[in-house]
C-alpha cells in the first residue's frame, strides 16, 4: 500500500480491488458501487468509479448484486 516516498499511494476506485459493482454493470467514473475495503465495510461506502482514496489496492472490481442499491445491499464478497 506503501509508495516509496513512504506515503499511502492513492488511487481511482474504478481501478482497485475494494471497489464492488453490479455484475453487469460497466467500470466507468459515474458507475456507483460499494467500498469492501475491510475497515470501511461498517460504514458501507457507496462510490463511484471517480471516487478515489489511499487504501486504494490496484485490482479488478468485485461484483455482487445489489452493490448500487443506495444503500448498499450486498454483501462484500471479498
Amino acid at each position: 500500500m506503501g509508495s516509496n516516498s513512504g506515503k499511502p499511494e492513492w488511487g481511482l476506485c474504478r481501478d482497485c480491488e475494494w471497489w464492488q459493482i453490479e455484475p453487469k454493470a460497466p467500470v466507468a467514473d459515474k458507475t456507483m458501487g460499494l467500498c469492501i475495503e475491510e475497515s470501511l465495510q461498517p460504514f458501507r461506502v457507496r462510490v463511484s468509479g471517480n471516487s478515489g482514496c489511499n487504501l486504494y489496492a490496484e485490482g479488478i472490481p468485485a461484483r455482487a448484486k445489489g452493490s448500487s442499491d443506495a444503500p448498499p445491499t450486498a454483501e462484500p464478497t471479498r
